[in-house]
């Protein structure tokens, strides 16, 4: 912490500036994290609740109450697994085969939530996961396609035309 003299100097509001931006870019990293988590989980409880709602109509009972209850069990659960979602996909996008390594790592989760479904003993698991590894797939690419574009956008922004003489 710089005392008032110092921080009254060039240096001191330039060390204070650079020390603001660092604090920016860890609420930006955050806010990015919350928004991916966000949109997987809202993706995936609603698939499963259309799942859980078409199969309630098939036994006779109300759509609206197998909806409600998949996607009201899926959401808690999903906001503290997905965002390893934007985790994972900010470490891939680094390298050159982001989007080979981010669709194995969606279909990765999703056969850990096969297994996770054998495990507890749902009725057709393999059923019951299709669906969601489409639509986790189809997200998937959705995040890397926008990320990879903003990237492209932020690039051609920095880039400084030269004066040609």
């Amino acid at each position: 912490m710089l005392n008032l003299k110092q921080y009254l100097t060039r240096e001191g509001w330039k060390e204070d500036y650079n020390q603001t931006g660092g604090d920016f870019r860890k609420l930006k990293n955050l806010s990015e994290t919350l928004y991916w988590d966000l949109y997987y989980t809202i993706g995936y409880s609603s698939m499963g609740g259309l799942g859980n709602g078409l199969a309630n109509v098939e036994d006779g009972k109300s759509f609206s109450d197998g909806f409600g209850e998949a996607y009201v069990n899926n959401f808690p659960l999903g906001m503290a697994v997905n965002p390893v979602y934007p985790i994972a996909f900010k470490q891939f996008k680094k390298s050159k085969h982001y989007r080979l390594y981010a669709n194995l790592f969606t279909l990765g989760i999703n056969l850990g939530f096969l297994a996770w479904h054998y495990y507890t003993g749902t009725d057709n698991p393999v059923e019951t996961m299709i669906p969601n590894t489409a639509i986790g797939l189809a997200m998937a690419n959705r995040h890397i396609s926008e990320t990879q574009n903003l990237e492209k956008i932020i690039n051609k922004k920095l880039v400084i035309p030269t004066q040609q003489h």
